[in-house]
């Protein structure tokens, strides 16, 4: 098949190379054209989810599937990659990919495995046929709201994985903090229309344990640089891309969907980068917090 790839970053080459290998015809996009060279039979979204409505209003409707390879929130709406794809290009036949995949690894041949989602169920196997491989396992699943959500709230956590590193408070800390913001995760996930079981599956769990645990990981990098006394606009400014925890944390600290849920880690993630407040302070506001029941 003609599958295009908008967006030629590492992780747009990563599947491009992917496709390849799985005998498809691949069709790199910069997210600076505005055309699409022929019918694809379809299209793959792999462009920092910042820039993602702003470059679908340069290009026509494919009128083809296209799933989004890209996890986070609208900083100024708050909405899904595939929530804004419907508003550019009025397109409902969407789908999505996450899970725990490095691109290095990928590239390299190394075993792993993703999850695709579509709430259409035969379209879902579409999309699982085409990235399915000898060593990248496809699963599926049609909570679509569930994996998206998992791959875009991971990335604050994985922010907060890399601030506990880095602060060195040892690795009993990182498991607790890490087994908690699984708990937010999921209880933001379900309150937005998500299934609690998909936080606890790769696009979920598996994806927050390897970006929270993982220098390779820019959330996580964020935090450790953080931790060490780099003040946050340089932070920033080390990565050559968008670190989509970043703007995450706004979207979910102000939007409405999540206004009345409990989020201690997501809320002092926010405080720490938006407001300025100290780390320490975060840590010890977190540990004073009242006891209850494991929830």
């Amino acid at each position: 098949m003609k599958i295009g790839i908008l967006g030629q970053g590492k992780w747009g080459k990563t599947i491009k190379k992917l496709l390849a290998e799985n005998g498809h015809e691949p069709l790199g996009f910069h997210h600076t054209d505005n055309t699409w060279e022929q019918q694809l039979d379809c299209l793959c979204i792999a462009i920092p989810v910042q820039h993602i409505r702003q470059t679908l209003h340069r290009f026509p409707n494919p009128e083809c599937p296209v799933i989004s390879l890209s996890k986070g929130l609208e900083i100024t709406t708050g909405k899904r990659v595939t929530e804004i794809i419907k508003d550019v290009w009025k397109n409902e036949n969407v789908g999505a990919l996450s899970g725990p995949t490095f691109s290095e690894e990928i590239l390299a041949g190394l075993p792993a495995a993703a999850v695709v989602s579509s709430e259409k169920e035969a379209l879902g196997i579409f999309f699982q046929n085409i990235f399915h491989s000898r060593t990248f396992r496809v699963y599926r699943t049609t909570d679509l709201v569930g994996l998206e959500l998992g791959g875009a709230l991971k990335n604050v956590y994985a922010i907060a994985g890399g601030l506990c590193y880095g602060l060195a408070l040892g690795e009993n800390a990182h498991a607790s903090l890490l087994t908690r913001s699984l708990a937010e995760m999921t209880r933001l996930g379900v309150a937005a229309g998500g299934k609690a079981e998909t936080f606890f599956g790769l696009s979920g769990v598996g994806d927050l344990f390897l970006t929270a645990s993982s220098m390779k990981s820019r959330n996580f990098r964020l935090g450790m640089r953080i931790a060490s006394g780099i003040p946050l606009t340089k932070a920033l400014s080390m990565e050559s891309t968008v670190i989509e925890g970043y703007p995450t944390a706004f979207s979910v600290h102000k939007s409405a969907l999540f206004s009345k849920q409990k989020k201690p880690v997501a809320d002092e993630i926010y405080k720490i980068l938006y407001e300025g407040k100290n780390i320490q302070a975060s840590v010890m506001d977190l540990l004073r917090r009242q006891v209850g029941e494991e929830d």
